[in-house]
Order: structure tokens, then sequence, then C-alpha cells
């Protein structure tokens, strides 16, 4: 199964259950969109009329073929439901669609609408409000996916290529965008699918990319409002969204240790470095080592994990009583335990790992970023952020990892009651995936059994029947005082 799964393109296998992922992505856009239009966070640019803005007349009936965008992801869901040119379109249009959103998020711009006393035009100012005017992402997305099929030529290219024309004039005639935010907006397609086509020719994983994309989105909203509005609730959410979402993408990263983001190895390690490698603090180059020494010694004296990872700590793969329990959680949430992993790294002769060019790239790339938030921010709110990020990181984060690892292992074949293996199975909700076991890492049975296969293909390895600890079961691993199951 492994090797069958490890020389496949993963973009060629079709999207499971695209119906689930396109009510995914509407209820996200659509709560993203609606905050937005809202709730502007920092001042309004307004995109004043131009020449040719004046000169387009405002046509009520039009208003219909305005609001066909909102049909634009599920006719392509529809039309290549099964069929492996869905992921590609679909991932070009929800990026298209996401770099809209952001711009609106980080800048709030609007449209000075023409008086409208009813019909048609009054309705649609009613329920779509004037802000994130530019760039439109009814005209970003259509573009999007419309490139991306013509390059891969599918048939549903015609139909994208003429919707977007159509959407194009729409947003003019009904007053809903200006000639700039339109063609913004057709900028950002574009990019969204160069992007696109060029991950795909590289033979990039798309489904991880997502779901980095998807990661960073969510650290983004959080530390936007918490530092925009302010309240201390607002911090404290921030915390907890950013460590949870910092923890997912280590797990993607761990994917990338295995090289399942791309076989083009110094690609593959600087899109992990960008997504988290730098900004995480420990470089992929880093890591990797250690973790294939991991899995080659799983279990024994030279096994880093049970080398360094625990050093100095309660834990030995039994479940502690309350007070060593506590000092375990404390010492991972207060940094105390991180100090005592290097240290003893440093002891056992740990060398300085050679970092080359994927990983220098991945830092211009991340100093790029901090100019242009110096550049545009106020020393207080940069302040802010990296306490929002690095606060996490060095905290809650830690802990979160730290659970997730402890879940991952056992002492031993029979050393937990019931269980005859080196490496545990989870079953898991929405909470575990959310918390404790992003991306399918709950089965790291099947991950140590099938290195080789990438985290969205674990599910297709669970044999039949195979025994998996429920993800109650978690508290009595940890900790003692919970009683054996019955």
């Amino acid at each position: 199964m492994s090797q069958v799964l490890s020389r496949q393109d993963a973009n060629d296998t079709p999207i499971a259950r695209p119906w689930l992922l396109l009510v995914a992505y509407l209820v996200v856009t659509g709560a993203l969109y609606c905050f937005v239009t809202h709730v502007p966070l920092g001042p309004v640019t307004a995109i004043p009329a131009s020449a040719l803005d004046r000169a387009i007349p405002v046509l009520p009936g039009t208003v219909p073929l305005y609001l066909s965008y909102l049909c634009a992801m599920p006719a392509l869901v529809w039309l290549g439901r099964g069929r492996a040119w869905l992921l590609p379109a679909f991932f070009a249009g929800a990026l298209a669609a996401g770099l809209c959103l952001a711009a609106h998020l980080l800048h709030p711009t609007a449209v000075a609408w023409p008086p409208a006393g009813r019909g048609w035009i009054a309705w649609l100012q009613r329920i779509d409000p004037p802000l994130a005017a530019s760039p439109s992402g009814h005209v970003a997305l259509p573009i999007a996916i419309a490139i991306v099929l013509l390059a891969l030529r599918q048939r549903p290219a015609v139909l994208f290529v003429a919707w977007s024309a159509l959407l194009m004039a729409t947003v003019l005639t009904t007053g809903q965008h200006r000639a700039a935010d339109a063609a913004w907006g057709g900028v950002t397609g574009i990019v969204a699918s160069m992007v696109t086509l060029a991950l795909l020719r590289a033979r990039v994983d798309l489904r991880t990319i997502a779901a980095a994309l998807f990661e960073w989105a969510c650290i983004i909203v959080a530390i936007r409002v918490a530092v925009a509005l302010g309240a201390w609730y607002l911090h404290a959410l921030a915390v907890v969204v950013v460590a949870t979402r910092q923890h997912a993408l280590f797990i993607l990263y761990h994917d990338a240790a295995h090289y399942h983001v791309t076989r083009r190895r110094g690609l593959n390690d600087f899109l992990i470095n960008v997504a988290i490698g730098v900004p995480g603090l420990v470089p992929v180059e880093f890591y990797r080592p250690l973790h294939l020494a991991h899995h080659r010694h799983l279990g024994t004296a030279q096994d880093p994990e049970r080398q360094f990872l625990y050093h100095d700590q309660p834990w030995r793969f039994r479940p502690l009583d309350a007070w060593p329990l506590a000092r375990q959680c404390l010492g991972d949430l207060f940094v105390l335990n991180m100090v005592r992993n290097m240290a003893a790294f440093r002891r056992a002769g740990g060398q300085n790992t050679r970092l080359g060019r994927p990983f220098q790239a991945a830092v211009a790339v991340w100093m790029t970023i901090v100019a242009l938030l110096v550049w545009t921010g106020s020393a207080h709110t940069l302040v802010r952020v990296a306490a929002l990020w690095f606060v996490p990181l060095l905290t809650l984060s830690v802990l979160l990892q730290k659970i997730r690892s402890m879940a991952e292992h056992s002492g031993g074949p029979d050393a937990t009651p019931g269980w005859a293996d080196w490496t545990y199975s989870w079953r898991t909700g929405w909470i575990g995936r959310v918390f404790v076991w992003p991306y399918h890492i709950n089965l790291h049975l099947q991950h140590h059994r099938n290195p080789a296969v990438p985290w969205h293909a674990l599910p297709g390895t669970v044999e039949r029947d195979e025994h998996q600890l429920g993800g109650p079961e978690l508290a009595g691993l940890l900790w003692s005082g919970v009683p054996p199951k019955s």
C-alpha cells in the first residue's frame, strides 16, 4: 500500500468528499465576508469613481447575474466531482477568494454608491454593504478557475471564461465595484492561478499547501481582530487559536520531514520552512535527522524521543499521579522542559545542523514580511503581534505538542493494558482534532507502518476492524487517577 501511494502524485487523487469541502468553504468564506463587510478593522479607503465608472450605466436587471457568483464554486464541484482536475481548480478559486478576503481584512476599502430609492439596486445595497470593494472577489475567483481549467485543457473552462466576463461586467453595472476593483480582482485571480499551476508543475501536494494556508488564515484573523479591537478576551482567544494552529502546522511540518510536500527536496524544505520552520524557530533540516532516527530506533535506547524529549521529566510512558503530571505539564507550559531537551541534546554531542539555500530563502521571505510589518505598523502594534505569535509558540503550543507526543507511543508491547504495540492509534472527534490530533496524526501507528503515505491518505491504511483507542481514554493514559475501563 505505502509503495503504491508513495509513487503516485497526490494531486492525481480526486477529492474524496467534494460536497463536504464545498460546505466548509462556503461557511468559512461566508462568515469572514460577513465580518469584513460589517466590521472594518482600520481606516476605510474610499475607491473614487473614474471617468470610465461614470460612463457605465447602472442596470438593475443585471443584479441576478451579479449574484450568480454564489453558484460558481457549487457549479465547479458539480462538474468536477470524481475528477482529478477539481482539486487544482478548487484550490485556485479558494486561493483567489482568500487573497481578496485577506486584503479586505488588512486594508478595508469601500465604494460610494449612486442613490437608489427602490428596486433591485436598493435591495442589493441593503444585503451587500459597500465595504470589501478592492480587489473584487467576484472577478478574482472565476478568473483563477478559468485559467487553471484552460491550462489543464478541460471543457468547463469555456463556461468559466464566459462567467468571468459576465461577472466582470456586472460588478460595474450594479455599482458594487469600480473598474479599479475589477482590475485588481483580475490581477488577484491571475496570481492565484499562476501559483496553482506552478505548484502543480512542481508536483507539490496541494492538499498540504491548502491546509497550511488555512491554518495561517486562522492565525492572521485571530491576531488582526485582537490587535484591532483590543479587548482582553480577544487576546486570550487569539492565544488559544494561534497555539492550536501552530500545533497543526507542526503536524504538516512532520509530513514534510518525510518529503511529502514535494519530492523536490529543496522546494519541500523551503515551503515548510516558510510555513512554520522559520517562524516556529525549528528549521526542518534540524528536525528531520532526529525524526528519521526515531523511526529507525523506535522504543530503543537510540530513539531520540526517549533520549531527549522527556529528559529529566516525570513522563515514563506510564500514567502519572496528579503532582508529577502537573509538574510535567507546567514544565512544558513554561519552557523549562524545552531547556532540558536542548541541554540533553547538547550534552549528547548534538551538532549544529548545516542550513542551506532552502532555509536561507525562507529566512529572506520572513525578513521581507517583517520589513513590511515594520513599514506599515506602529511599534506598539508590532510588539502585540510578536507577543501573540511567540507567547503561544513557546507555551501553550509546546504543551499541546507534548500531550500529543505522549499519546503517540507506549512504553512497549502490552505496557498499556490491551495494547500490544509501541505506537498508538486513536479514534477521535472534532475537539480532539482541533487540540491534539490534527491532520490524522491520531493514526500514528499507521504512520509508522507506512511512513511513505502522506497525512491525507492515512485513513485508507487502517485495517478493517483494527483496534483503536477512543479519544476519552487519553485522560487515563496520562493520569493514574482515572479508573480503568471495566
